[in-house]
């Protein structure tokens, strides 16, 4: 029973990690993705102690015959690799160079259209356009998933009118028609494996509504280890080469355990029918 179960557990993880790829692969041209890299463990193991020959002196591995229980998917960690440039020249495309994160917020209103709540996430896909928002009262840099681009104070970006000419420097400074406004904002977290991904490409920010993020976060610009560039974005770290190979690791340590289970099927087949001669 203990193969089938090492098996089992195997194949449980293999899946996982497979889903995972398979996940990688999909946003191979997602603006801003981080692939993400399973990694696995091994479960607990026993120690057979009850054999009928002593071990010598000289062993140097411990005493008795180690058994173990498999293997899980123990931690999907976050790539943050940065991905190639995509000059597009287009003015409000902004991509990130170092390590940081864009602060998006969209608000939530109830049934009657009174707002409830503000949504804080965070995201590297920096493809946004400028739309008149009726919440803010003006013209708003916003994500295709309708989130608004906040400044280094957490608070939406809002223009007055439709500008001709957007001028965004590697501090994040926006000019719009030669009148300054406040900085872009840029995030630093601390261990970007613990961000929820929630689709489109965001991420919860764990932010109350309301809240300034500089309450939780660090400003990357003023850190020194992120600046904006202008009129491009970055495309997906996934490499299809390495994907490919992972695949492939992937369905064979599949195909192992599986015939594993068959065979160990076919041996306890065999006990049973000797058992009962």
């Amino acid at each position: 029973m203990q193969s089938l179960n090492i098996s089992t557990a195997a194949m449980r993880g293999i899946q996982q990690a497979l889903d995972n790829t398979s996940n990688n692969l999909s946003n191979l041209d997602t603006v801003g993705y981080k692939r993400r890299v399973a990694s696995f463990s091994e479960l607990l193991s026993d120690s057979m102690n009850e054999q009928p020959k002593v071990d010598e002196e000289n062993r140097n591995s411990p005493p008795g015959l180690r058994v173990g229980s498999g293997a899980r998917l123990g931690m999907i960690k976050l790539d943050m690799g940065q991905g190639n440039m995509k000059q597009t020249d287009v003015p409000t495309d902004l991509m990130i160079e170092g390590d940081g994160y864009f602060l998006v917020t969209k608000k939530i209103k109830d049934a009657t259209g009174a707002i409830i709540e503000e949504q804080n996430r965070f995201t590297r896909d920096g493809s946004f356009k400028i739309q008149y928002n009726d919440d803010e009262g003006g013209y708003v840099l916003h994500t295709a998933s309708g989130y608004t681009l906040t400044d280094n104070s957490g608070i939406p970006i809002v223009l007055p009118e439709p500008v001709r000419d957007i001028q965004i420097s590697k501090d994040g400074m926006l000019t719009a028609d030669g009148t300054e406004y406040a900085p872009i904002g840029l995030w630093k977290v601390d261990n970007p494996d613990q961000l929820q991904a929630l689709g489109g490409n965001l991420y919860d920010a764990e932010l109350a509504s309301g809240a300034a993020p500089d309450s939780k976060y660090v400003n990357a610009i003023d850190e020194g280890i992120a600046t904006l560039r202008q009129g491009a974005l970055e495309t997906s770290n996934v490499n299809m080469v390495e994907e490919m190979s992972q695949l492939v690791n992937i369905q064979r340590a599949y195909q192992l355990n599986s015939r594993a289970i068959g065979i160990s099927d076919q041996m306890m087949g065999i006990a049973n029918s000797i058992r009962s001669r």
